[in-house]
């Protein structure tokens, strides 16, 4: 059997900003400033990026810094963890912002040991260990097949086989039952769980994480912690059960949806469609000459391009609408705002053929100079939209037609948008208008 790191490990990298007291290791690197953290983030190639970022507390007056180089980093790249290294942990200021608080010694054996899961950082020493007060237990209601969804109210009582329902089949109830069992338990009513501190709360806190403080009246937090604990760890679950699902529907390159996000989101879409007897649009589209870019530049730079691109698209389609990557530099868009226009008299067809004009010319505009001299010319896409209920009334069918159409516009001469008549086709129109190519 084969010693060689797993690849996991071999793709590591970690910064650490400043004169942080880590011992030199495999895949760490050291930089001298947040602004260098940003830049080194910001040219990673999806083949080596950047799994995490270090930072030091050394006073607690710093602490201002180090929420605004969190969320510096956040906005550039939410996925890299961050690992705040503190005299004194947990230090409250800093800990919404930060993935770990951990206090030294800290070694980079022990520190990739926290990023991979295998401790707590309650083990890294000498990090706060987790409260030892005790966790209550909650017996079982009777089970059900069945959830109530009007109300968390059982007859019987409920229990944590109701709270593993919740989580499997209506997260958005979980919190709002498990308030209910505490209550069910403690005989208290009126319990809140707040965002922030407040006289007689308890922390919510788990894993590193406060997730808010259970207040209730008349009751101090000595008698409400054993309940915060373990209010704590169903929240804990219920974040992890969440994150799990957000990477199962998202690209891990670009940050868009994926192919298994667009087939549940497109069902959901037209059936909403269908009942609030609203028109829906999806667009599929490629990189014109795609390959050429690959083989010319390398891959990295192809990655870049494909990130530019779905950012710039995510700026122009509307909050309803969704992006999502089904291979390569294939990318669908299902343009599903149901709302009630936001102008009078506008229409869906209209708006959505002008979002993906704009969108075409602005591609056309785009230029890449983190590519330095790489940099390529225009760019260009070639698509064909469909729509509900005019072109078919089900995913494949609207998918299908869509990617027809992307062909038509290939065999066009690239840099064309196919549209047909649900798309464009507006009121007082003699006839569709015909397939257009580049706006002018």
């Amino acid at each position: 059997m084969s010693n060689a790191p797993s690849s996991r490990s071999a793709r590591r990298r970690i910064l650490a900003i400043g004169q942080v007291p880590l011992d030199d290791g495999d895949g760490l690197q050291h930089v001298s400033s947040i602004f260098e953290a940003l830049g080194e983030v910001a040219v990673a190639p999806a083949s080596s990026p950047v799994d995490a970022i270090v930072l030091y507390l050394q006073d607690h007056a710093e602490a201002a810094d180090i929420v605004r180089a969190a969320g510096s980093i956040r906005r550039l790249d939410p996925t890299v963890q961050l690992v705040a290294i503190v005299n004194d942990p947990p230090v409250p200021e800093i800990q919404p912002h930060v993935d770990f608080q951990v206090g030294l010694p800290l070694t980079t054996a022990s520190l990739a040991d926290l990023l991979d899961g295998r401790v707590s950082p309650g083990h890294s020493p000498p990090a706060a260990p987790e409260p030892t007060t005790p966790v209550p237990t909650i017996p079982d209601a009777a089970p059900t097949p069945e959830i109530n969804q009007e109300s968390p109210q059982r007859e019987g009582g409920l229990g944590d086989t109701d709270l593993v329902e919740s989580l499997l089949y209506a997260p958005g109830q979980l919190r709002e039952r498990a308030i209910h069992i505490i209550e069910q338990q403690t005989g208290q009513t009126g319990l809140r769980l707040l965002d922030r501190e407040a006289a007689g709360s308890a922390p919510v806190r788990f894993g590193g994480r406060t997730f808010g403080h259970l207040s209730a009246p008349g009751c101090d937090a000595d008698a409400m912690q054993p309940w915060a604990n373990w209010l704590a760890r169903w929240m804990a679950l219920e974040d992890a059960q969440a994150t799990l699902r957000q990477m199962a529907y998202r690209d891990e390159l670009t940050g868009a949806w994926n192919r298994r996000y667009l087939n549940h989101f497109l069902t959901e879409s037209i059936d909403k469609a269908r009942r609030l007897r609203r028109q829906l649009t999806v667009m599929v589209f490629d990189i014109d000459d795609f390959k050429t870019f690959n083989d010319q530049f390398g891959h990295d730079a192809g990655d870049i391009i494909l990130r530019e691109t779905i950012r710039l698209l995510g700026s122009v389609i509307r909050t309803g609408d969704r992006v999502c990557r089904i291979g390569g530099d294939e990318f669908a868009v299902v343009f599903a705002d149901l709302e009630a226009p936001r102008t009078a008299g506008s229409i869906h067809p209209d708006s959505v053929e002008k979002i993906a004009r704009r969108f075409q010319a602005q591609i056309g505009r785009m230029r890449f100079p983190r590519l330095g001299l790489q940099a390529p010319g225009t760019l260009s896409i070639s698509g064909g939209l469909a729509s509900y209920p005019w072109d078919a009334s089900d995913p494949q069918g609207l998918l299908r037609i869509a990617d027809q159409r992307a062909l038509e516009s290939k065999r066009r001469g690239k840099n064309f948008l196919t549209i047909g008549p649900g798309a464009s086709f507006n009121e007082g129109d003699e006839q569709p208008p015909s397939p257009t190519g580049p706006p002018r």
